[in-house]
């Protein structure tokens, strides 16, 4: 094999190592990208969560304090309501989390 043919071989393999880096590059930054992308959208969801809380506290503290017993504050259709979304709430992040450990475990 002449040292043209070797030359020629050596930058075929350059390029082809080249091109595969740039893919693997290209994939790894899509794949962070998607995974700032949910770690964003769980920060929503927290300060979403935070939020009824807030709401759900304030509704009992106001409903006690107009004197309504317990057991009304526990089965008042607003706060179960507002507990309703907080279930649907947490379920939506728990499913980003289980996809964001899916893209890190494909890594």
């Amino acid at each position: 094999m002449g040292l043209f043919q070797r030359l020629k071989d050596d930058l075929r393999t350059g390029i082809a190592t080249l091109r595969l880096g740039t893919v693997h590059a290209a994939g790894r930054a899509l794949e962070e990208t998607e995974l700032l992308r949910m770690r964003l959208e769980i920060r929503k969801l927290d300060q979403q969560l935070s939020d009824l809380y807030k709401d759900i506290g304030e509704r009992a503290i106001d409903m006690k304090e107009r004197g309504e017993t317990a057991e009304r504050v526990v089965f008042d259709a607003e706060i179960l309501r507002l507990v309703k979304e907080v279930e649907v709430l947490k379920e939506s992040r728990e499913k980003l989390e289980s996809d964001m450990e899916e893209i890190r475990n494909e890594q």
